[in-house]
């Protein structure tokens, strides 16, 4: 409680009812050094009339938790976050590295800086009503979005693979990426990608093992040097991680 409100309350209980404190002075103006005299001398007023005065609480840091923090607080916090679906598994209030990536997935979707650290204003932004919800990603069904394309088309899915090709086209303040990836073993079950990679982002390069987030599109059909049409399930990403 800020001095002040105890100020107030404190006038409040001397002149007998709320109402009158209207009629006190303004002291949202004062220092903290005249704030404290003129509630000493208002608790030496109260301790007369046999009063109690408000207490004046201590401000409480909230603690910054980070990987290698354990406890009740670091339970607490994985237990908000399994429930925002940033997290799997159970809280065991020890801050590992599956923490620390859901705090950075969570700091990227609210739009705090990404730092992987839980400080007051991520902790904050966590425990809030109005927390960003984070997607559910399924696990791609290569040969059903191959054969049956409108059945997943719009819904939100994760895969890993190797990069077999790049393309890039600058835009403004990003890069459009279109990316031919094998998702089972070097060559199989190849995927297209389009990603706008944000500008300062590391460039994906060929044979690079990444990790994708994003919805599938339907189907990419276009045609090979020597004329053959080529048909994939395409995806336009959210996130693009080098393995």
């Amino acid at each position: 409680m800020k001095r002040w409100m105890v100020v107030l309350l404190a006038l409040a209980l001397l002149c007998g009812q709320f109402a009158m404190a209207a009629e006190a002075p303004d002291v949202s103006s004062y220092t903290d050094e005249e704030l404290a005299a003129f509630l000493e001398a208002l608790q030496a007023e109260l301790a007369k009339r046999g009063e109690e005065a408000p207490a004046e609480e201590e401000e409480q840091q909230q603690e910054v938790l980070q990987q290698g923090s354990k406890g009740d607080a670091v339970k607490e916090l994985q237990l908000r976050l399994i429930e925002l679906n940033y997290l799997s598994g159970s809280a065991d209030g020890d801050f590992g590295g599956k923490t620390k990536s859901a705090i950075e997935l969570f700091q990227k979707t609210a739009g705090l800086e990404v730092t992987g650290v839980a400080d007051a204003e991520t902790q904050d932004a966590i425990f809030a009503e109005d927390a960003p919800v984070a997607k559910v990603y399924e696990d791609i069904d290569f040969k059903g979005m191959s054969r049956d394309p409108d059945k997943y088309e719009g819904k939100n899915y994760k895969f890993s693979g190797k990069v077999l090709q790049v393309l890039e086209t600058a835009g403004d303040g990003f890069t459009y990426v279109a990316m031919r990836i094998a998702t089972k073993g070097n060559y199989d079950n190849v995927v297209y990608v389009h990603y706008l990679r944000p500008d300062g982002e590391s460039r994906i390069l060929e044979d690079d093992r990444v990790t994708v987030h994003g919805a599938s599109t339907g189907l990419y059909t276009y045609e090979t040097v020597r004329g053959d049409a080529v048909t994939l399930p395409q995806f336009m990403a959210e996130t693009v991680t080098i393995n």
